[in-house]
């Protein structure tokens, strides 16, 4: 106390002391005072903190520096220590002095306190007193005052319970109305208990919240309902007028806060439906391909993956039942839109219902007209989807399947085209009339487009190969034993099975409307022209042998048997004597076609072609394209099978390589004249094999050819030549070149009777295509018969062992003789051998007839008869040529005279029929005007024979002049006329090539460059 006590207040005394005794105090006041000063020096030496509350330890701590001074510390704590004891001192005597009045003022304070000890007793047993009082007078009226109160609270309560069981009534009558589908009644009961809960005495009840949180969940539970509702209307089966017309009802009276578009709604429900049942469609013909279990794979597939795992044989039914659901969307669409049409008109006449029911009969109708375009756009798209995401390829996907699925997509975009017909576009839109809703129908078209076009070319190059690996590479090449009028290609059979029905059979057509004039009529399910759809067959069945003019049919009893010599054709042999074939048996082996398996097949693709055309407009001239390809394809086939490899080499051999070296030169010079035998042939050739070398086909051609995909074209080029061309026996595959020339020109002609009926199927801008591919393949069929029994005759006669003596061998027989003698009065030396060649010649004569059974046409043997002569001919010229110089001019006389007997045999033989005949014309191997005309003609030889007369100057001038000779021709005669002097014949030979080389230079720009073997 005395350390926290200012040396002020040490003087104070106290205030009960200053009032008893006055004397007293100022006694010890004045020794107070003296203490006071004699102590200030010791109170002042002390800190501030000494005389506050704080702790001074703490502080005196604090003040202390770091590390501690122990002996320091302990000499203020010694300090501090003598002033506490000198101020406890002091504070001793001054309590000590004043006594008295200490103990004075203490029994005062113990008297106050007494006194105040009972006033509270008393004031304490009044209290009692007053609350006895109180529960005998105060407490009845005071519990009356309470009942009372509590009555009128309770009348309150009862009145507010009353108006909450009207709300729940409400509740109740709201759920009640939803749970029976009353949908205007559950949106007036809606409405009122709206209004009920907005009242402001409501407001203050906590107990009402969870009715007025449920307004919310009640509105949305009944514009779902509703939705329901439009749902089922929309793409249900069955339609219920009066279900429908309540709903619409139930959206009137709502408010327009609360109410939605009921077109929208409409096309929504429309557009997840579309897209639905698309995928129910896919995943009820879809095979499972994960290893995850069924229904996690079906939960979790997309749309491309159920197309994917879908075997290709269920899309026809997949794709019938899709299009069936999405033309039910249609026609209630429409439905839907006749029968607001009707309603609305109905309502306006007898003033049925409200103005606000007939104002969303309108509007409804107004956004159902609108949505058609919106409709029909979900379900291209869908389609189109589908459709692109579906793998058509061939053979997986038949070409039977194929048609159903164009066949079934296009009456369906036929029925979208109906369904838009009457739809109205905008006065913005660019389009209108007839394309304003064709156009509609673009993504389905473009889509279908694409597909098909995927889908034929997979096919063409399937059919492609699988033509040439089981009937170009097998095939015996046998003449059929077909009738007069027998037709490779049919036009019956070049046009699909029409399967749609009529539309306007049942309902008057998609948006038609019936006679009844209460309930609009159209197309229902019923009508649905994909519901119950069974796949029949599109393409027409082949018609029997008889019908196609096969064996047996057309045949009269007044005519000669066409087919007498049948039995041979069959067996191919020529057991059949010369005597027996006449003129009148071998004039009706020319009736009926020459055909072969291959070239049945080939047509039959060609028609498997045609029905794509009709059923593919818009692809028809790819179509075509390819069927030429086929064609081009068979006559490169027919070329390298039945020409030798050596003959084929020459003949598409590149002129224009830039080989110009002299050694080259007379090989390049022959295959020149080789060339211009058949130039457009060559250049069709040609183009055909640079086209195969770039194609690339598909990977389900590496099976059909055991080969490892990716495959190339080029195994189009790899054509192994026919195995007879070196048989003897066969007359080196004589009958079987004819029957392959000769079906060329039979396919050809059953083309041109079908020349209009192709055009129709091609675009206006295409159609003269037609005939400029059939003008191109009769010259190329021509030059191709040309080329073939051109190369058969060579054949014949030069190939050992098939007569008794050979060209060559005769050619080298007869140039060994002595020709440089002058006297031949006793006959030509080569008299012997030349006698051997019109043997030879007779009996050639006598077995070409007989070949394959006689299955030759006569027309046929006279051109081979043609060629042999010309090969004979030419081999004549270079008998002359190999006699070199030693020849005189009386060996040239006895010569020509030999090969005059030569040509008297072969034109005997040749053409003794012709002469016997009624129809005896001229054969012409080539047409005048042909560069090589005067090569297949005698003249050939005279010219050459005549050339040795010349004078040496003059015989440059003429090999000039005559370039369809060969060049070794060319050096024997100028050999010839030069023998004394051998600078002449280097310069006239050296000028003769640099002619040669300009000249084949020339000619090989014509035919252009095309691709050699």
């Amino acid at each position: 106390i005395g350390l926290n006590s200012r040396p002020d207040a040490l003087t104070m005394s106290p205030m009960d002391s200053s009032a008893r005794g006055r004397g007293g105090l100022a006694s010890s006041g004045a020794n107070g005072g003296h203490a006071a000063g004699r102590d200030a020096a010791h109170l002042t030496a002390l800190p501030d903190r000494f005389v506050s509350m704080d702790d001074v330890v703490a502080k005196e701590l604090a003040d202390l520096e770091y590390p501690w001074d122990l002996a320091r510390v302990e000499d203020r704590i010694k300090e501090y220590t003598a002033f506490s004891e000198k101020i406890n001192k002091q504070l001793s005597a001054r309590v000590m002095a004043n006594y008295n009045e200490f103990v004075q003022g203490m029994q005062q304070v113990q008297a106050v306190e007494t006194e105040l000890t009972l006033i509270g007793v008393l004031v304490k047993n009044g209290r009692r007193k007053l609350q006895e009082g109180d529960l005998g007078l105060v407490r009845g009226s005071m519990q009356v005052t309470r009942q009372h109160r509590k009555a009128q609270r309770l009348k309150a309560l009862l009145a507010t319970l009353g108006e909450f069981h009207d709300v729940l009534q409400l509740h109740s009558r709201l759920d009640e109305c939803l749970n029976q589908e009353n949908y205007c009644e559950a949106i007036a009961q809606h409405t009122a208990l709206r209004e009920a809960l907005a009242v402001e005495k409501f407001q203050q009840f906590p107990g009402l919240l969870g009715l007025r949180e449920g307004l919310g969940t009640n509105l949305a539970l009944v514009q779902q309902k509703l939705s329901d509702g439009l749902r089922v209307a929309a793409v249900s089966a069955d339609f219920h007028a009066e279900r429908y017309e309540e709903i619409l009802k139930a959206y009137s009276m709502m408010s327009p806060d609360q109410a939605l578009s009921v077109g929208k709604e409409l096309l929504r429900h429309v557009t997840e439906c579309i897209v639905a049942v698309s995928r129910q469609c896919m995943l009820m013909f879809s095979c499972d391909s994960s290893p995850d279990s069924s229904m996690d794979w079906h939960r979790k597939a997309q749309l491309r993956d159920l197309c994917q795992g879908m075997d290709p044989k269920h899309f026809v039914d997949c794709t019938a039942k899709l299009y069936e659901h999405l033309c039910d969307f249609l026609y209630r669409h429409q439905f839907l839109c006749r029968w607001h049409e009707h309603r609305a008109h109905n309502a306006e006449i007898e003033g049925d219902g409200s103005g606000r029911f007939r104002e969303v009969l309108r509007e409804v109708l107004s956004e159902l007209v609108a949505s058609k375009r919106n409709v029909w756009h979900h379900i291209s798209q869908q389609v189109s989807l589908v459709l692109m995401t579906l793998e058509f390829q061939y053979p997986a996907l038949s070409e039977e399947s194929f048609l159903h699925i164009l066949h079934l997509t296009q009456t369906l975009i036929e029925e979208g085209d109906a369904f838009m017909s009457d739809y109205q576009p905008s006065r913005s839109s660019s389009t209108s009339g007839t394309s304003a809703w064709r156009q509609w129908s673009a993504p389905i078209k473009n889509t279908l487009k694409s597909k098909a076009h995927d889908y034929f070319q997979s096919l063409h190059y399937n059919a492609w190969v699988g033509f040439k690996v089981a009937y170009i590479e097998q095939d015996s090449w046998q003449r059929l034993p077909v009738a007069r009028s027998y037709s490779l290609i049919h036009k019956d059979r070049l046009q699909t099975s029409l399967l749609r029905k009529e539309l306007g059979t049942a309902g008057g057509g998609i948006g038609g409307a019936g006679t009844d004039s209460c309930t609009p009529k159209g197309r229902t399910a019923e009508s649905n022209p994909f519901r119950n759809y069974k796949p029949e067959s599109l393409t027409p069945p082949n018609s029997s042998p008889a019908d196609d003019g096969g064996l047996g049919a057309g045949r009269c009893t007044d005519e000669i048997d066409e087919h007498a010599l049948l039995q041979h054709w069959i067996d191919d042999n020529e057991s059949l004597p010369h005597e027996q074939i006449g003129s009148s048996m071998l004039s009706n082996s020319n009736r009926s076609p020459v055909v072969s398996s291959a070239t049945v097949e080939l047509a039959r693709l060609l028609e498997r072609y045609f029905r794509m055309m009709g059923a593919l407009p818009q692809l028809a001239p790819d179509i075509f394209q390819s069927a030429t390809q086929l064609v081009d394809f068979y006559v490169h086939c027919v070329l390298c099978l039945f020409v030798q490899d050596r003959h084929l080499r020459a003949f598409l051999e590149d002129l224009d390589t830039g080989q110009h070296s002299p050694e080259k030169l007379q090989q390049r010079h022959e295959a020149l004249l080789l060339q211009r035998l058949c130039p457009d042939l060559r250049r069709a050739v040609a183009r055909s094999r640079d086209f195969m070398s770039s194609l690339s086909l598909p990977e389900s051609c590496a099976a059909t050819l055991n080969m490892q995909a990716p495959v190339t074209g080029a195994v189009f080029l790899q054509v192994t030549p026919f195995p007879k061309l070196t048989s003897p026996g066969s007359l080196c595959g004589l009958s079987e070149r004819c029957v392959g020339v000769e079906s060329v020109a039979a396919l050809l002609g059953d083309l041109n009777d079908l020349r209009s009926w192709m055009a129709d199927l091609l675009p206006r801008t295409e159609k003269e295509s037609v005939d400029r591919f059939l003008a191109s393949q009769e010259v190329i069929a021509i030059q191709l018969r040309t080329i073939v029994l051109r190369c058969a005759a060579s054949d014949i006669l030069e190939v050992p062992h098939v007569g008794r003596v050979s060209l060559d061998h005769f050619s080298n027989t007869m140039q060994a003789l002595k020709w440089d003698a002058r006297d031949f009065s006793a006959g030509s030396p080569g008299t012997p051998y030349v006698e051997q060649l019109r043997a030879q010649i007779d009996e050639l004569a006598r077995r070409i007839p007989c070949a394959g059974g006689g299955s030759i046409p006569y027309a046929t043997q006279r051109t081979v008869w043609g060629w042999m002569e010309v090969r004979i001919m030419q081999e004549c010229a270079e008998v002359v040529a190999k006699c070199g110089r030693k020849k005189t001019q009386e060996a040239l006389i006895c010569l020509a005279k030999d090969f005059q007997s030569i040509r008297n045999a072969a034109q005997q033989n040749f053409r003794q029929a012709v002469a016997d005949s009624s129809a005896a014309e001229e054969l012409q191997l080539l047409p005048p005007e042909h560069a090589m005309a005067s090569a297949t003609q005698w003249v050939y030889l005279d010219q050459y024979l005549e050339a040795h007369g010349y004078l040496p100057n003059e015989i440059l001038v003429w090999c000039k002049r005559h370039p369809e000779y060969p060049l070794r021709l060319h050096k024997a005669i100028i050999e010839y006329l030069h023998a004394s002097n051998q600078r002449a014949q280097r310069q006239l030979m050296s000028e003769l090539e640099v002619f040669l080389a300009a000249y084949i230079s020339d000619a090989a720009s014509e035919f252009g460059v095309g691709r050699g073997l």
